[in-house]
């Protein structure tokens, strides 16, 4: 005969606690103290408790399709500079896309403020915020790398995005530049390739925490089939269409007798196009950080959503177990992109 399927409610009697006590628990909710959760483990272990898969999908599909209470506002914090439009370009706004779906998932609304706007000022924004009783930020990215930033931070959860501040030390999430540049550089050395050029502005690179320069020069040193070939860092951001920046990537490539180039730049074709390198037949190229995969260019693509959403995650946690100020030792998540065929290098 088979055992009975061992209930939360069994579990609740064991444990000495409500039986809404139990779910929350098992759902690892902040509201319940870590002493009651283990109490209530415990006594789950004690009677062979173990999950049933149906009712998890259930409560699963249950939770997906059920209209979430409205818990609050949290903010989109802009450290608004003239001619800074965050906007326009598909990662920020990525971001802010992929955070304003995860918080809405929640209950919450993203609203966006723009800091130094108008004569907004930090002391003036942190109390806005207190009045409406926002306890929750998600900080933009900063308009330039190298940022300090005063606020009331310690009233405050925080998350931010990259590494363009740089005091305070927020939680963080970004793009795993470092990983993905390894990973492009090792799939053109898959595909036959062994003279890889970098070409990355020095403003961006920056604004990557170097982390993209340091990719490429750990998998040359790990890797001895590839030449020792130095960055292309003399060019400036989205600056593709300029003459100048033409003969600077042409001398680069043909100095160093490239055969694959590794970039950040998204629009590099037209230019490779202008000073008459064939692309892939001359010349694999493979971008870094592709914002989607609606593009020729082959490379890695960059989940700019799904870094915003991941973010919101960290920050409603953050918010729910009452984190507020600059943390001691910053956490920093860093989410890996996909590599995309594309048509610009060699097929395997």
């Amino acid at each position: 005969m088979p055992t009975r399927r061992v209930t939360q409610r069994d579990i609740a009697i064991k444990a000495g606690v409500g039986r809404s006590t139990v779910t929350l628990a098992l759902k690892g909710h902040p509201k319940i103290s870590p002493a009651t959760r283990l109490r209530i483990e415990k006594a789950a272990r004690a009677l062979n408790s173990e999950p049933d898969p149906m009712l998890s999908a259930l409560a699963a599909y249950r939770n997906r399709i059920r209209t979430q209470a409205f818990h609050g506002t949290l903010a989109w914090m802009v450290n608004w500079q003239p001619g800074y439009d965050w906007e326009s370009g598909p990662y920020y706004s990525g971001y802010f896309a992929g955070a304003a779906e995860r918080a809405k998932a929640y209950g919450y609304r993203l609203e966006r403020f723009l800091l130094n706007a108008e004569g907004v000022t930090a002391e003036r924004l942190a109390s806005i915020f207190r009045a409406r009783n926002i306890s929750g930020i998600l900080l933009c990215p900063q308009p330039r790398a190298g940022v300090e930033l005063a606020f009331e931070w310690e009233q405050f959860s925080a998350v931010t995005f990259g590494y363009t501040l740089v005091k305070p030390l927020l939680t963080t999430v970004a793009s795993a530049h470092f990983l993905n540049t390894r990973h492009v550089v090792r799939e053109l050395a898959r595909r036959g390739y062994r003279r890889i050029g970098l070409a990355i502005d020095d403003i961006t690179d920056r604004r990557c925490g170097s982390n993209v320069l340091a990719g490429h020069l750990v998998e040359k040193q790990l890797d001895a089939a590839l030449a020792p070939i130095p960055a292309f860092l003399d060019c400036l951001p989205h600056q593709t269409h300029l003459p100048d920046y033409g003969r600077k990537l042409k001398a680069y490539i043909e100095e160093h007798r490239l055969d694959a180039l590794v970039t950040s730049e998204y629009q590099i074709l037209d230019a490779l196009k202008r000073i008459g390198v064939a692309v892939p037949r001359q010349l694999g190229v493979a971008g870094l950080s592709l914002p989607s995969t609606d593009t020729p260019l082959s490379g890695v693509v960059e989940d700019s959503v799904r870094i915003g959403a991941v973010a919101m995650d960290m920050l409603i946690g953050m918010v729910q177990r009452g984190e507020r100020g600059v943390p001691a030792t910053p956490i920093r998540t860093h989410l890996e992109g996909l590599w995309h065929e594309g048509r610009t290098v060699r097929a395997l």
